[in-house]
C-alpha cells in the first residue's frame, strides 16, 4: 500500500464501521480512531475515524453555536504497515493516548518508539514529548 492507495472521505459518524477500537487518541480538537473487525482469522479492516472541531477559544465570542464536528474516514488497512500508514497521516503518536487495545499494546509502542527516534519523521519531537503517556497507556495490564 502506497500513499496514493489511502483511501480518505468525510462520512458521518454514524457511518464508521462497526468494530472494536484499537487505539484512540484525543486532543483538544477532537480524536484519532483505530478500529478493527476480529475474524475468525484475526484481526482485518483496519480504519481510521478522525473528528475535528476548532477548539471555542480559537473561534471567538461572535459564535453562537458549538462548532461543526469535522469527521473524515480512511482505510480500510489488511495489514499492520498499512494501518501505520493511514495512522501517519493524523500525527497520532504526539495525541494523547486515550486508549490502547490490549492486543496491540506492544506494537503500538513499537510503532511509537520508531517515530520518536525517526528523525527525518515529521512530527519527530513532538512524539518524543508524547512517549511517556503512550508507554504508560501501553503497559497498563489491565484494560482501562
Amino acid at each position: 500500500m502506497n500513499g496514493e492507495d489511502i483511501v480518505t472521505q468525510d462520512t458521518p459518524l454514524t457511518a464508521a464501521p462497526a468494530g472494536e477500537t484499537i487505539i484512540r487518541t484525543l486532543d483538544e480538537g477532537g480524536s484519532v480512531t483505530l478500529s478493527a473487525v476480529r475474524g475468525p482469522t484475526g484481526w482485518a479492516a483496519f480504519t481510521v475515524v478522525t473528528e475535528e472541531r476548532p477548539p471555542r477559544d480559537v473561534l471567538g465570542d461572535d459564535v453562537g453555536e458549538e462548532p461543526e464536528t469535522y469527521v473524515q474516514f480512511a482505510g480500510p488497512a489488511e495489514t499492520w504497515e498499512g494501518v501505520l500508514e493511514l495512522l501517519d497521516h493524523f500525527a497520532w503518536p504526539m495525541l494523547h493516548a486515550h486508549y490502547v487495545h490490549p492486543d496491540f499494546r506492544q506494537a503500538v509502542i513499537a510503532a511509537v518508539c520508531e517515530r520518536a527516534a525517526d528523525k527525518d519523521f515529521a512530527y519527530a519531537e513532538f512524539v518524543d514529548d508524547w512517549l511517556p503517556d503512550w508507554e504508560l497507556k501501553c503497559s497498563m495490564s489491565e484494560e482501562v
